[in-house]
């Protein structure tokens, strides 16, 4: 019996989490390839730490998702033994009227789910660290987390070749040729090598335009963004459980944590706002009136990041769908393909969930999750696809 041979393209958690999902359900023939390493500097899905969160404005469908993602993150802990995972718990301030974090709270409560309302007096109480005058909805969720993101990766990496599975470091894709349905696809790489498969999954991160610049125009923006990185700040205060992460309209930021097993230990604090237009293999520039914008704002929400040494400043891209949903979906003409994108800064979390949806895909299978809001048919009125090249 022929066995079929799936060929994922991008070993970011996207790319990790499908592969490590098809080999759970009996695939033997699975390849990751990646063109430069795992967890590489310039790589989506690199850094320390992930904010697992379940605040979506009045949107039950991704709270839903958190759930279903935690559960199967907590289930690769125990199987690997890794503590992949650790509990923060968040604190939620919105400004006006029916904020997202108001949004938030009231979705989340309507789901089951068990939130403190704090009034100012409670809030500075229990979270001194921060000046909430200014905001007049607060919140605190203790089912929230960080998720310790290049252990995340390194732990798939490790469970996936145990397996069986192939990760191919180094190896770029230029082009992918399918253009006779009766015949194995073409993966063309930069070597000028191919490898051929049956089945692909294209999950290459703010590479995605290159990968099919051939194929299709895809309704996806890159952006620049930040991370900031403070250091010198007292431990007690500032570390768990003194001090949760937060959400401050599109303020957000984490514990001090330590920057792996040997690295200093840095809080961590960025601002969601989608950034410049970035092209994913610039040399990336540090704007330093965005990141003066951004550090006085939180000087503002946390007074004591005055005194704090700004330690380091991070360069990375989102990948952004005009809608910021996910696109998870065959590419048009071809079921054999099945695209991966549009993960906006929000998709690490569901990272195990979204392989597991990709790898039905793959399959042929019914999703745990209906797919119909990530499929790419949304945008049909705003994206085309050129003409198919000649092999």
């Amino acid at each position: 019996m022929h066995q079929q041979h799936v060929v994922i393209v991008g070993a970011g958690i996207i790319g990790l989490a499908t592969a490590y999902n098809l080999l759970r359900q009996g695939m033997r023939q699975v390849t990751v390839l990646e063109q430069a390493t795992v967890d590489h500097g310039q790589a989506s899905s690199h850094g320390i730490s992930r904010l697992l969160r379940f605040e979506y404005g009045n949107d039950t469908f991704y709270p839903e998702m958190v759930r279903l993602s935690l559960k199967r993150w907590k289930q690769l802990e125990q199987r690997t033994r890794q503590y992949l995972y650790t509990p923060t718990g968040t604190l939620a301030l919105g400004q006006g009227p029916n904020s997202f974090s108001e949004q938030s709270y009231q979705t989340l409560r309507s789901l089951g789910y068990t939130l403190e309302r704090l009034n100012h007096s409670a809030g500075a109480q229990r979270f001194p660290q921060f000046r909430m005058q200014d905001y007049d909805f607060l919140s605190y969720n203790a089912n929230a987390g960080m998720l310790h993101a290049s252990l995340c990766l390194q732990t798939l990496r490790t469970s996936i070749r145990e397996m069986g599975g192939t990760i191919l470091e180094h190896h770029q894709v230029t082009a992918i040729r399918h253009d006779n349905a009766r015949q194995p696809i073409r993966i063309q790489l930069a070597a000028r090598n191919e490898i051929v498969a049956d089945r692909v999954v294209i999950a290459a991160g703010p590479w995605v335009h290159r990968v099919l610049r051939n194929e299709i125009e895809l309704p996806i923006q890159l952006t620049r963004q930040y991370l900031l990185y403070f250091a010198n700040l007292p431990l007690k205060e500032f570390s768990i459980p003194a001090f949760p992460a937060f959400m401050a309209d599109d303020l957000y930021g984490f514990p001090i944590h330590k920057q792996g097993n040997n690295g200093p230990a840095w809080l961590k604090a960025a601002s969601h706002t989608f950034g410049a237009p970035a092209e994913p293999d610039e040399v990336p520039v540090i704007d330093e009136h965005v990141i003066k914008h951004v550090t006085h704002r939180l000087y503002d929400l946390i007074p004591a990041l005055k005194q704090a040494e700004l330690a380091k400043v991070e360069s990375y891209i989102y990948d952004v769908s005009l809608d910021e949903d996910f696109i998870l979906d065959y590419l048009p003409h071809d079921k054999r393909i099945v695209l991966a994108t549009g993960f906006t800064g929000h998709a690490f979390k569901f990272g195990i969930l979204l392989g597991e949806l990709l790898g039905s895909l793959v399959c042929d299978d019914e999703p745990l999750v209906p797919l119909t809001r990530f499929r790419l048919a949304r945008f049909a009125r705003q994206w085309q696809t050129p003409a198919p090249s000649v092999a």
